[in-house]
Formats: structure tokens, C-alpha cells, sequence
């Protein structure tokens, strides 16, 4: 497979294609949305043309998500889920990915990706179980998230393909080092938390280009994120926000406008997840190259990885 085409987004169209499939750029983010309301705000999406759906292990919402996609016609749609760190040995790993098929009601993910990286349990052995899962065809493809150049480095040592990375990304904040590395290695990138919870909708500087286009401040959020070759995924639960956020195929931001986005976004602070977060874990974001994952001799489709 040639992996520089397998993903790949059509700014101009606000398409993403995949493995020759075309899906609307922009996908739904489902954390925070749980029980009868996700199960809503999922149906309100799909009728709306969305065809990206994400979730995770640690959103509890599998069920909405699985609800809302019953009787569909499964191959439509582009499922993302993410496994929580504590669960990155081979024998977890198969455990959340049974449990997340069973309450997905899904034979198969279209991408599943470690929700943030964990630096104690060896990352050959991690990703040569995601290897297992694809090839059993009970997963497409295989990503990371809240990672670094880093961590990507270390990662792709191990031979494994990576296809998604899934990271912070606003027009507040934007890892632009990440950005340029994943376009260098065609590694396709998704934007969580687009909107950076709202904030964007009281932009001064997005809401002025967005009165040149007729649009909304996150809008232009979004249609920034899609002209850097991006995925965002927004979510919401209001079914007038969830189709506006759709809606960004009709106009392009220019160079300048463009430039200005980014000079705000490439020197701002990203989420960090410390210790008073409670999780039992931190985000490695201040890791060397070094630090990221204990090397392990492994064997991955009949050799060893060291």
C-alpha cells in the first residue's frame, strides 16, 4: 500500500479521502456526550453528512455512539476510538478492543489510537498487537494521540505503520513541528478539541474574517484546521452548531488570513495534563527522544524488533 496516498484531505473541497473513499473533512467529537444525548447528537451528525465519528474508551459512550449508528450501512461511516494508557500491554490491549466492538456493536474499527502515550510498558509490543488487530481485520488503522516528534520517532522505528496522529489543535495552539513532521512522514493528523471548548466563538480577530465570508468565528476555526491538511473533530450536541460546523466547503481563507491564524497558534500553551488531573499518569509532552518508551526486543510478523 502506498501510504502517502492512503490519507490525505482535499482542502479545497473539504474532503478527506481515505483509502479511496471520500468523507467530509470535519468529523464529530463525542466526549462529554454520553447515554440518549450522544445517541442524538450522533444521529443529528449523520443526518447532517457527517461520516466521521470519534470516540474513546474513556468517554463511556460506546453505547450512544453503537445506538445511533444501528441499521446503518456501517461501510459509510469512518469509526475512531482511542485505548486509555493503562491498558497498552498486548493482553489489555485485546481486552479494550473486544469490549469496544461489543458496545459499539461493530465488527471492526476504522482507526483505533493510544489515547495518550505511556512511557512504562514497551511500545514495540503495543504496536505489534495493533499490527495483530489489523491484520485480523478488526481494526484499518492504527494511531497515537497527545504525542510528540518525539514519540513519533521512537514509534516509527518499530516498523508498524502509523497512520493518524490525533493531537490539541486550535487557533490557539497549534504544535507546528508535529504538523511539518507528520506531512514529511504522510502521516495524517486529527484536530481534538477545535474549538478549544468554545472559545473560539468570541474570537475578535476570527469573527472579523468570518463577516467577510458570511461565517461563523468556528468556521474559520475549522476551515483554518482543513487548510493545514487536517481533520478536525468537533462535537457538539446543538443541531444548528453541528451542521455550521459541517459547512465550511464554500470558501477558503487566504494567505495572510492564513499567517495570521497561525502566528497566534504556533506560539501558544497547549493542555497539559499533570498530576492534579488525578488520572495516576502525566502527558510526556517535556520527553526526550530517550524517554518516550523503554526499547524491547519483540517480535513483530516473524522478526525482532529491538
Amino acid at each position: 500500500m502506498d501510504r502517502s496516498k492512503s490519507i490525505e484531505v482535499d482542502a479545497a473541497r473539504a474532503i478527506c479521502r481515505i483509502d479511496g473513499v471520500d468523507y467530509p473533512a470535519v468529523g464529530l467529537g463525542t466526549y462529554r456526550l454520553t447515554g440518549p444525548v450522544c445517541k442524538e447528537a450522533v444521529r443529528s451528525a449523520m443526518e447532517a453528512g457527517y461520516r466521521i465519528v470519534d470516540t474513546a474508551t474513556y468517554y463511556g459512550n460506546f453505547e450512544g455512539v453503537g445506538e445511533a449508528l444501528r441499521g446503518e450501512d456501517r461501510g459509510l461511516f469512518y469509526i475512531i476510538s482511542k485505548v486509555w494508557p493503562d491498558k497498552h500491554s498486548p493482553v489489555e490491549l485485546r481486552k479494550d478492543l473486544e469490549l469496544t466492538l461489543k458496545q459499539l456493536q461493530l465488527d471492526y474499527l476504522d482507526a483505533y489510537l493510544l489515547h495518550w502515550p505511556n512511557s512504562t510498558i514497551p511500545i514495540e509490543s503495543t504496536l505489534a498487537t495493533m499490527e495483530e488487530f489489523r491484520r485480523e481485520k478488526k481494526i484499518r488503522h492504527i494511531g497515537l494521540s497527545n504525542v510528540t516528534v518525539n514519540h513519533l520517532k521512537r514509534a516509527l522505528e518499530v516498523g508498524v505503520p502509523i497512520s493518524w496522529v490525533q493531537v490539541e489543535m486550535h487557533p490557539y495552539f497549534c504544535d507546528a513541528r508535529l504538523l511539518q513532521f507528520c506531512r514529511e512522514k504522510f502521516i495524517a493528523v486529527q484536530a481534538w478539541r477545535p474549538l478549544d471548548l468554545g472559545r473560539i466563538l468570541e474570537d475578535e480577530m476570527l469573527g472579523e474574517m468570518g463577516a467577510k465570508y458570511g461565517k461563523t468565528a468556528c468556521q474559520i476555526a475549522l476551515r483554518w484546521i482543513v487548510q493545514h491538511g487536517c481533520v478536525p473533530l468537533p462535537g457538539s450536541q446543538n443541531k444548528k452548531h453541528i451542521r455550521e460546523n459541517l459547512e465550511i466547503a464554500d470558501f477558503a481563507l487566504s494567505g495572510i488570513e492564513m499567517e495570521a491564524i497561525d502566528h497566534r497558534a504556533f506560539a501558544g500553551s497547549r493542555f497539559r495534563l499533570g498530576k492534579e488531573r488525578g488520572f495516576g499518569f502525566t502527558d510526556e509532552f517535556d520527553f526526550s527522544y530517550e524517554q518516550c518508551w523503554p526499547h524491547s526486543s519483540y517480535q513483530i510478523g516473524g522478526r525482532t524488533s529491538i
